[in-house]
């Protein structure tokens, strides 16, 4: 379960403004697991999870509305699409906009946003470790997250995708502006 420290009826706001804008410009994530009920079902989903949820409940809501395939292509065959593939999904999703909600509130408020482990893993990565504690500026990293809904391409020192247990916290601009 991830850790998220702002995560209030403020970053929930900026939060839904941002999933709004990512329906309206065709730019939310959906996942390739979807079935078609999934792709029908996933914004609404979305939009109660960041209202009143967690990264949990959206994995709990995708897996009772039967949001993923059992099976999905593989080479010339298929496979069976991962038992956790909705909370995988979820989580890596929920963390996406709550980030983009904490910088949107950061930018509103005038600070700045730092790395933290907001979810402890078995072995934290290398990468993520040198990352951990590193400010930014929140307009530079919302326009990143925008810009690359599935986390593949954010860039340096930005959390990407699922799996890495990483999020952003606002924080108190650095003395003498830096970031």
């Amino acid at each position: 379960m991830f850790r998220f420290e702002n995560l209030d009826e403020t970053t929930r706001r900026y939060m839904l403004i941002e999933v709004e804008q990512a329906i309206e410009t065709s730019q939310l994530h959906l996942s390739q697991r979807f079935t078609a009920q999934g792709r029908a079902r996933y914004p609404d989903l979305l939009r109660e999870a960041v209202r009143t949820g967690s990264e949990d409940s959206l994995a709990a809501a995708l897996h009772q509305q039967q949001c993923f395939a059992e099976r999905e292509p593989y080479g010339t065959s298929t496979r069976r699409v991962p038992a956790n593939a909705a909370r995988t999904f979820a989580e890596g999703e929920f963390n996406s906009f709550y980030m983009r909600g904490v910088c949107h509130r950061a930018i509103q408020e005038g600070c700045q946003v730092e790395v933290y482990r907001a979810k402890e893993g078995a072995t934290a990565r290398p990468a993520s470790k040198l990352v951990e504690g590193q400010r930014h500026e929140p307009s530079r990293a919302l326009l990143l997250f925008r810009h690359s809904p599935s986390g593949r391409h954010r860039g340096p020192g930005i959390p990407a995708g699922s799996n890495s247990g990483l999020s952003l916290r606002l924080c108190s601009p650095a003395p003498g502006g830096q970031s």
